[in-house]
């Protein structure tokens, strides 16, 4: 990482000798003489005052020999972290969480590869609730290797890997005092005349399809666009007579709304999204996870 004749530099103003400091770094004599000697051609000054009673740094000298402790301290911190770092990418997978990104079918899936890849390790970090949408993507094999969540077939394509776990259906979140909160059970009229949550156009195919679905059979739907869901999301139809169009998985999430299957064909993928480039830790976890015959919940 330095050039290492800031060690014999640096030994050698240590034990104000080059006799000492060469037996203390298991050179020879002329070996580290020759090492001072080339640095001192390199910074274009002289770094000791030499006598036969041993050497004495210059006042360039002590400059150096302040800033080369400090860089060599640096160095070898950088070496010690990027260290650890490769040896976890061997064996830790880092999962990153959030509201919306909660690890409901992962345990399940860890427990169950744990027992045929015991040496993999997890570790479960917190994503920022505002980075943890399409955003939070940015980071995926950065601050963490996998998330598990609804995956966006349009805006999250070729932009990280995919395993499907399961399909989850569509569904419809209102507060509890909404005309439709009574309902067990919601059919596409049913939605006529309210006000609908849904993400914007262009994050999934199945949602704009049922979009379009919506807009040319029945006319009477208004569609409120979101480019994200997150508390304040939910906290608009808590708040409002909305009709949020949600899927069962996040049921608990926005508690406070009342959740009712909606009778329709339209489901969105649900699943493990990871880099596409992941860590030899995380591609051993997903081929692991890919033989695993995974329960529908």
């Amino acid at each position: 990482m330095y050039n290492h004749q800031l060690d014999a530099f640096v030994r050698t103003a240590d034990l104000g000798s080059f006799s000492r400091a060469a037996k203390a770094l298991y050179i020879s004599t002329p070996s580290l003489v020759q090492q001072v000697n080339l640095l001192e051609d390199r910074v274009g000054f002289r770094l000791f005052e030499r006598s036969n009673r041993g050497v004495v740094l210059t006042a360039a000298g002590k400059s150096l020999y302040e800033d080369s402790k400090t860089i060599i301290r640096l160095s070898n911190e950088a070496v010690r972290k990027a260290r650890s770092l490769a040896e976890s990418s061997e064996t830790t997978v880092r999962v990153g969480t959030s509201l919306l990104f909660k690890c409901r079918m992962l345990p399940d899936i860890w427990s169950r590869i744990s027992a045929v890849r015991p040496e993999l390790k997890i570790e479960i970090l917190p994503m920022p609730e505002k980075q943890s949408g399409e955003d939070g993507l940015s980071d995926l094999g950065e601050k963490y290797d996998i998330r598990e969540g609804v995956f966006c077939s349009i805006s999250q394509k070729d932009r990280c890997g995919f395993m499907e776990l399961m399909r989850t259906p569509l569904c419809c979140a209102v507060s509890k005092n909404h005309r439709l909160a009574g309902q067990r059970k919601l059919t596409m009229k049913d939605l006529n005349g309210e006000y609908l949550v849904m993400p914007i156009q262009n994050v999934s195919a199945e949602l704009d399809a049922f979009r379009a679905e919506v807009t040319g059979k029945y006319p009477t739907v208004h569609i409120i666009d979101s480019n994200y869901y997150g508390v304040d999301t939910f906290t608009l139809c808590e708040m409002n007579p909305y009709v949020l169009i949600t899927q069962p998985v996040y049921s608990d999430i926005h508690t406070n709304l009342t959740t009712i299957p909606l009778e329709t064909e339209y489901t969105l993928p649900y699943g493990l999204m990871y880099a596409k480039n992941p860590t030899p830790a995380a591609r051993k976890f997903i081929s692991a996870a890919g033989s695993l015959k995974v329960t529908e919940r």
